[in-house]
């Protein structure tokens, strides 16, 4: 078996990644099952507990609810409460049980189970006593009077508290029993101490639930608290872990480093070190190779001649093992290596600055001319395939974003998206950081370079901040296939900042322009502006003046209608009444508009018709914004029929929304009455003229003449009568016509 070196680099990794793998695997696991725990929990809440008291609930409300209709029969006698009796039994109080039924199976406290039973046992014997009730239940005496709008806890057409009901039902039976029918003690002597009995085990019940409830949150909280607890001791260990691993990382190779450091010294110095170290770890393939090296440099004469020649790349390897002289000889070979360097450097630098310093001062009134050529310059003078520039400046929402001025041989799709915001990517990194960045190794697919010759992957990119001022003016990103020297690098970020001036230059003079044509824009609009205002001014003092007559007319009319006796109301769009005036107010007989503000529209029909589908079809039609007119047949609060002729419109808001209906009408019961007497009238008058006809037919000749005159005076009388009721219906018409103010 091969023995481990547990100095190797590749040991100390293996070891430490090993150990943080090992504490993330412990991390999950404790993560993962604290959370299967609490999830648990959490849904033994939701789905049993929670369900559990609601059906609990509605258990006893059905119950409750069947006592309420069975109270309702035995005052009333109306036998479509029998079957509605049944209806809760089979549909609420059975429902509700089939739900417990299928929880229960889940409850723990064996407390709830019994008490379920118990609640189920005296749910029979209820059932089984409002069955008896029923049958024992006589009806002929006196009646008790309950009506729910009698009841004070009643909002609306909604009951919330079910046990103040029964109480006030209780006490209304109590109250009223002096003169109630025989069924009036019916449920009192034989049904109340069993539902109340029935009321209790149900709160029971309910109560022991909710606080198991409770106790399960009680236990979710302290599971999270010991999870946070765990986790943080974890988080303890992993940090002294890195540490601790750190530490014996360091030490390890700070050891290996000195002994490489120590023979690169000797080497340095032009002599061959006498002993070979070793570190036991993967630098001892470093140290093979120095020692190595240090047998190649016996040709020191050879590299001299080389040298002297210019040839400061030869590959003849140095020292001989001569350490005094391949000293000299190294030292000048760089020196002179490094003098040529540094002047083609110098040079290189001297002509890019100056070229591009004319690019600069040529294109310095438009900032995408100037992006443009200086993309092309940098990308073609530093040798590279590709290259873009972008500029600061405001986005479609008025924030600062870099915008895309100028690229150089970019794949389109790089940029299909021509702005980036502070943070976006590598450039708005870079932006937001003022740092450039250099980047050696790329993604396949970060960019492609386009040419003729196709397309492919830069093998390094170098993003620059174009900063003047300590103010980031824009960001450009040049490409290559090589890798960028660090003069170059540096040589960008140099003129970096030149860009960044003549990129400010550009925009202050940009601004400079664009506030002067805002300036004289601006002028000119004040003055159109002033102009129109002054004439808004007329037509608002015409206006004004308009609207004061107007408002002075509808005062006026205002009044003439509540004089004529015509009556208003305002409904809500689903009949609920909202106010009245006082002329409706009197016409059926109430005395405030708190009498009938919030109730239905159907306390003015009767019983009968508010059930058809003909009042239906009246408020739908109305919600479709349709006009209703005509005379209707309406009952005052006292149950008077009177005819009312009017109309009922909508109002609209800004929406086209509808948000009120209104009817105007005026009472119309005298006529219809005088109406209905003439035609009785009529009909009466007519019967005697045909009883007449049918006399002067069996009548002797010489009576017949007597007939015939008394005939003759009775049409009259029937002509002046008519003529005379028509009279009257029309003065009485003009009569409410003036009243209203109809010519």
């Amino acid at each position: 078996m091969r023995k481990i070196n547990f100095n190797s680099i590749k040991s100390r990794m293996i070891i430490g990644y090993g150990s943080m793998a090992l504490l993330i695997v412990i991390v999950v696991f404790i993560t993962l099952s604290q959370i299967a725990n609490i999830m648990k929990m959490g849904n033994d809440v939701l789905e049993n507990k929670q369900p559990s008291r609601i059906y609990v609930n509605a258990f006893k409300s059905g119950v409750r609810h069947s006592n309420v209709t069975l109270q309702s029969y035995l005052l009333s006698g109306n036998e479509a409460l029998k079957n509605e009796i049944d209806d809760i039994w089979e549909k609420e109080i059975q429902s509700a049980k089939d739900s417990i039924d299928s929880l229960k199976a889940s409850w723990e406290n064996p407390e709830n189970l019994i008490l379920y039973e118990k609640l189920n046992r005296l749910g029979s014997r209820i059932h089984t006593k409002q069955k008896e009730l029923i049958n024992k239940a006589q009806f002929g005496g006196g009646d008790i009077s309950l009506s729910l709008y009698d009841y004070e806890g009643i909002e609306g057409d909604t009951i919330y508290n079910m046990d103040s009901l029964q109480m006030w039902i209780d006490n209304e039976l109590s109250n009223q029993s002096s003169s109630s029918n025989p069924n009036g003690s019916l449920f009192a002597d034989n049904l109340k101490s069993l539902s109340d009995e029935f009321d209790e085990k149900a709160k029971t019940l309910y109560a022991n639930i909710e606080e198991e409830s409770w106790d399960s949150a009680e236990e979710i909280y302290s599971a999270r608290d010991q999870f946070v607890i765990v986790e943080s001791i974890i988080i303890i260990i992993a940090i002294l872990l890195c540490f601790i691993l750190y530490r014996f990382a360091r030490r390890q190779f700070k050891s290996s480093i000195n002994s490489l450091q120590y023979e690169v010294k000797i080497l340095s110095e032009g002599n061959i070190p006498e002993s070979r170290s070793k570190t036991n770890d993967e630098f001892d393939i470093i140290l093979e190779e120095i020692h190595t090296l240090s047998g190649n440099l016996a040709n020191v004469k050879n590299f001299a001649l080389e040298v002297g020649k210019g040839s400061f790349d030869s590959e003849i390897s140095v020292f001989n093992n001569q350490g005094d002289i391949g000293t000299s000889l190294a030292e000048m070979r760089d020196s002179l290596k490094n003098v040529s360097e540094e002047a083609r450097i110098r040079n290189w630098t001297n002509k890019g600055s100056a070229e591009f310093g004319d690019i600069l001062r040529k294109f310095n009134n438009n900032i995408s001319e100037l992006s443009e050529h200086v993309i092309t310059f940098m990308v073609n003078y530093l040798n590279a395939n590709q290259g873009s520039i972008f500029i600061v400046d405001e986005d479609a929402n008025g924030e600062e974003a870099l915008q895309l001025s100028a690229t150089y041989a970019y794949d389109r799709k790089k940029f299909l998206e021509k702005t980036i915001q502070p943070g976006q990517g590598l450039v708005g990194q870079v932006y937001l950081e003022k740092q450039s960045i250099y980047l050696k190794e790329l993604p396949d697919n970060y960019i492609s370079i386009t040419s003729g010759l196709g397309k492919a992957t830069p093998k390094s990119i170098f993003i620059v901040p174009l900063i003047a001022n300590e103010t980031v003016y824009g960001v450009i990103e040049i490409g290559t296939f090589t890798e960028f020297t660090e003069n170059e690098r540096k040589f960008i970020e140099d003129v970096g900042e030149n860009i960044a001036s003549s990129v400010q230059s550009v925009k202050v003079n940009e601004r400079t322009n664009k506030l002067l044509e805002d300036s004289q824009q601006m002028t000119e609009e004040m003055r159109a502006q002033e102009e129109e205002m002054r004439q808004n001014m007329e037509e608002l003092q015409a206006t004004q003046e308009e609207m004061e007559r107007s408002q002075k007319e509808n005062n006026e009319r205002l009044n003439a209608m509540e004089k004529s006796g015509l009556a208003y109301v305002e409904f809500t769009p689903s009949g609920d009444i909202l106010t009245a005036d006082e002329t409706f107010l009197q016409l059926f007989e109430y005395n405030s508009v708190d009498e009938i503000k919030d109730r239905h529209h159907r306390i003015f029909v009767s019983e009968e018709y508010a059930k058809t589908q003909d009042y239906q079809a009246f408020w739908e039609n109305l919600r479709a914004g349709k006009i209703q007119s005509g005379v209707f047949d309406r009952y005052t609060r006292t149950g008077n029929k009177i005819q009312i002729k009017g109309s009922y419109t909508v109002l609209r808001n800004q929406n086209n929304e509808i948000t009120k209906i209104i009817k105007f009408a005026f009472d119309v019961t005298d006529i219809y009455q005088k109406l209905a007497a003439l035609e009785s009238e009529k009909e009466t008058l007519s019967g005697q003229l045909e009883d007449l006809e049918s006399k002067i037919q069996n009548t002797e000749k010489n009576e017949l003449d007597e007939l015939k005159a008394y005939q003759k005076e009775m049409k009259k009388t029937l002509i002046e009568k008519l003529q005379k009721s028509e009279a009257e219906l029309k003065s009485t018409l003009e009569k409410q016509k003036r009243d209203l103010g109809i010519s």
